[in-house]
């Protein structure tokens, strides 16, 4: 044979193995499976808790769906064809509606199924009378809204235009049912190149602070502001059940949009040129104006200035009214909050914030509520002129729960405070609902009955879950300032996982739950406590053969410095610790606390349902691995010192501890264990390889590895790179990348769109680990963002995992050869 013909033989098969090497490939079946089930479903009740809606969810999309054009605008992804979101996160096939006054042992419950032939569904609402169902209609022309008449069972579609849903699918019921108000079309499409706009980009300053973090995906030049302009333009527009339609002004940028409980006004919030490039759609400049439901303009309540020189700090807002919303609890009176300290969390002041309100005509000048020491997070408006006022201190990483009387709500009476991350402290989610009013249908209300209102939760506990409903009494006229503890209505089986979904009625109690154990999934069910009777209103199979006998526990431990640990061991089916060592992959995302209490706190259940996620670790079990999943990783600072001044140090005393016990366990040999981590997991991944040797390998999913990047904070460190640069060096695994000796694989989305992990992160990571002789692989995925959503993504993203696995953990010999990168 000659030379030429040896030539070309090398070369074609060179020219194969990198056409194969960028192909999508596909893991073990046990691997397929998991990607291949069906998603969670979701639930809505009515208002008159008659009708339950169970929604299934679509599929994971194929890659053409991501492939389609859209444009990035001011943090924004968008089809200008379908004046839509891109990337919407929650579509369903389909809705089955259970009528819940048919509950019956004996026989199934009535239902009704709606499905659109032709379009995907999303944000799934009933009316305030329980009379309709509504949806948007997500094709490949655009948005359209249909109501669905259930005693008729008959579909109607409201809008003849499509919607302009480019800022968010938004429409909102009139209280009385007769009809809605939505964002209208004001443009046909706009293709990625129709606006002929060009010239230098020219930024500056002005000597104001803007230290915004590094968003993605910002205006860049005057065409995107013209573009940016014509997506989002858009007709507010009234459409009555009966046809009527009614214009609310005139086009413009509506950002979001408020009816007030009389049906009378609404609240609109509109943005205002210039635009920012520095952030976000919703932190530019914006107005707010009032109209009536006529479509009259009456007046503009706030002229807002952009969030680009909001003062740093967690707490710090931008100057001028905030939270601007309806009191639910009466007809026409807008409530607002307004910072005392010029929204500079930093500057010293008494008090913080002021609740403020003013009523119908709105001629008279705001009357002041209350005055809190903290930042005002969230204002809920209940029955019998009761409100709850939620303070937050991210200093002190401390929230706080108070209740007031809205008609003398000068005496703040504390319901409860906690650290932000005190799970065993959470009194979970206060009852609230729909409530009448005079006769009339107002907003959602915290139920008041018998001077007690309902609350619950998880019930996290050194045991695990253990959920709850309580009844709290309150007596706002009562000289003491804290609200007494609650009593507890109904509480989980110990042997099984239930959480409260619906509270249908308080007398007798009767309560749609979530039910689930470790062998069933989660399914729903109807009780009613005072017959001692259930119901299965829906279940679904979600058993995976390959996973069948496998065995979870917490295991609980100690840091050297004893704080506790935990994390979730997953072992394949049949395993026995005769069997000796299996290989490992452990899986984690570092925490920051300020309380060593609450950074050991155990947040699990032994009897939940091992939902398989194809984006976790614990499909590798299928594959003979232990999982050590959700590894508690604290970073704790104390005193005066931040967590991230020894974050180095603490990352790696937890990962000794916990590989410690999983070798004392018998679990694992300190030579095959692998670790781990999705964003800011990847992080912590890259600093346990450079920083120590604990490891066989590492992988890295969506990372930021240069904090450098990253100049004005990441996750919650506040401090800038100008104020604390050693520790953006030293806690950067880049700078430290030739102390990076194991094996790393390294995956990104080439389209993230999350603040700070750019593409570039996980590229020049790659590019220096291989600069410097170490071992490491680097796959990107084609129109991506942070979070993988293409089926043959995660397909593939499986897949590199197993493979990285099997070569670099547990050795198997069948592993093809993945050192080589065409990156």
């Amino acid at each position: 044979m000659s030379r030429m013909p040896l030539f070309m033989f090398a070369l074609i098969a060179l020219v194969s193995h990198i056409s194969q090497a960028d192909e999508y490939q596909v893991p073990s079946q046990a691997l397929q499976d998991v990607v291949n089930q069906n998603k969670k479903v979701s639930t809505r009740l009515s208002a008159n808790k008659q009708w339950l809606a169970v929604l299934s969810p679509k599929s994971h999309i194929e890659i053409q769906a991501l492939a389609k054009t859209e444009l990035k605008l001011a943090g924004l992804r968008l089809s200008p064809k379908q004046l839509l979101p891109s990337r919407i996160k929650s579509q369903y096939i389909s809705i089955e509606l259970i009528d819940l006054t048919k509950v019956s042992l004996s026989k199934a419950s009535k239902k009704h199924s709606i499905r659109l032939a032709t379009a995907n569904i999303v944000k799934v609402k009933f009316s305030p009378d329980s009379r309709f169902i509504s949806y948007i209609g997500i094709s490949a022309q655009g948005a359209h809204l249909y109501v669905y008449d259930i005693e008729k069972q008959v579909t109607q579609k409201l809008n003849k235009t499509r919607l302009n849903a480019s800022l968010g699918l938004r429409y909102q019921w009139l209280h009385n049912s007769q009809g809605v108000v939505t964002n209208i079309a004001s443009v046909n499409d706009l293709s990625a190149g129709s606006i002929d706009k060009f010239g230098p980009n020219i930024s500056y300053t002005n000597a104001q602070k803007a230290p915004r973090r590094t968003y993605q995906d910002l205006l860049k030049n005057a065409q995107d502001d013209e573009k940016f302009a014509q997506l989002t333009q858009s007709q507010l527009t009234l459409l009555r059940l009966n046809g009527d339609i009614r214009l609310i002004g005139q086009t413009d940028i509506n950002i979001s949009y408020q009816i007030s409980p009389s049906d009378e006004y609404i609240l609109v919030k509109r943005i205002t040129a210039p635009f920012s490039r520095m952030v976000k759609y919703y932190d530019f400049a914006q107005s707010v104006e009032l109209f009536d439901i006529s479509g009259k303009h009456l007046k503009t309540l706030a002229q807002l200035e952009s969030s680009e020189f909001r003062p740093s700090g967690s707490d710090s807002v931008r100057k001028g009214p905030r939270q601007i919303h309806w009191r639910a609890d009466k007809p026409d009176t807008l409530a607002f909050v307004k910072a005392l300290d010029r929204g500079d969390s930093n500057a010293k002041a008494q008090n913080r914030d002021q609740l403020l309100q003013i009523s119908a005509p709105f001629k008279e000048k705001a009357t002041s509520l209350l005055k809190t020491p903290w930042r005002i997070n969230k204002v809920q408006w209940g029955e019998n002129s009761l409100a709850m006022i939620t303070e937050k201190n991210s200093s002190k990483k401390q929230i706080r729960v108070s209740f007031f009387d809205s008609n003398k709500p000068a005496e703040l009476k504390l319901w409860y405070q906690k650290s932000l991350r005190d799970t065993y402290a959470d009194p979970g989610r206060v009852l609230a609902q729909r409530a009448k009013i005079n006769g009339k249908i107002h907003g959602r209300l915290i139920s008041i009955e018998d001077n007690a209102l309902l609350h619950y939760g998880l019930g996290a506990s050194p045991q695990g879950y253990q959920p709850f409903l309580k009844s709290l009494a309150i007596n706002l006229t009562s000289a003491k300032k804290v609200i007494p503890s609650s009593e507890t209505l109904w509480k989980s089986s110990v042997h099984k996982l239930e959480t409260v979904r619906y509270v249908l009625s308080r007398t007798p109690l009767k309560l749609i739950i979530n039910r689930q154990t470790s062998e069933n999934p989660a399914h729903l069910v109807f009780i009613d406590t005072a017959n001692n009777t259930e119901q299965t209103l829906y279940q679904e199979d979600r058993e995976l053969s390959p996973y069948k006998g496998m065995t979870r526990q917490l295991v609980t431990y100690k840091r050297a410095d004893g704080i506790p640990l935990s994390g979730n061991l997953y072992l394949p089916g049949g395993y026995k610790k005769e069997h000796g060592p299996l290989p490992v992959l452990m899986w984690a995302y570092p925490r920051e606390f300020k309380n060593s209490k609450v950074a050991g706190q155990v947040n699990f259940s032994p009897n939940q349902y091992s939902y398989i996620s194809p984006k976790g670790p614990i499909p590798f079990v299928a594959n003979g691995y232990a999982v050590f999943d959700r590894v508690a990783m604290p970073i704790i600072g104390t005193g005066k010192e931040k967590p991230n001044d020894s974050f180095r140090t603490q990352l790696i005393d937890n990962a000794a501890a916990a590989i410690d016990t999983l070798v004392d366990m018998g679990i694992a040999d300190r030579e095959r264990i692998a670790i781990g981590g999705h964003s800011y997991g990847a992080f912590m991944v890259a600093n346990l390889l450079a920083h120590s040797d604990l490891f066989a390998a590492g992988i890295a999913r969506s990372g930021a590895y240069n904090r450098s990047l990253t100049p004005f904070g990441f996750q919650y460190e506040k401090r800038n790179f100008w104020e604390a640069p050693s520790l953006y060096q030293q806690i950067s695994p880049f700078t430290h990348a030739d102390k990076i000796d194991e094996p790393l694989l390294i995956m990104h989305g080439e389209m993230d769109s999350n603040s700070g992990t750019y593409p570039m992160q996980s590229a020049r990571l790659f590019k220096a680990i291989r600069g410097l002789g170490g071992n490491a692989r680097l796959v990107t995925f084609p129109y991506e963002s942070h979070s993988y959503k293409a089926k043959e993504s995660i397909l593939h993203m499986l897949w590199e995992q197993e493979q990285w696995l099997d070569k670099h953990v547990s050795h198997k010999q069948s592993a093809p050869d993945t050192t080589v990168s065409f990156h």
